[in-house]
């Protein structure tokens, strides 16, 4: 007996996860380059406008999902 091929379902990419990673990988790379070059950064600033410039990226990706599914 054989099975029935399935198609693959395809999963959209969130804009969560895209906007987290890019907040990670953007911290993680200040980081680096803040240790190495000397530069004397204040943490809970800089924390602060990467979550307000997640917030802002995770707030208009959602508009435009919303916008997007009302033209379909």
């Amino acid at each position: 007996m054989s099975t029935p091929v399935t198609q693959a379902t395809t999963h959209p990419v969130r804009v969560g996860t895209i906007v987290w990673g890019a907040v990670v990988l953007a911290l993680g790379i200040l980081i680096i380059l803040s240790s190495q070059l000397g530069l004397d950064l204040d943490a809970g600033q800089t924390a602060i406008w990467f979550l307000l410039g997640a917030g802002v990226a995770m707030v208009s990706g959602g508009v435009v999902k919303i916008l997007s599914r009302k033209k379909s």
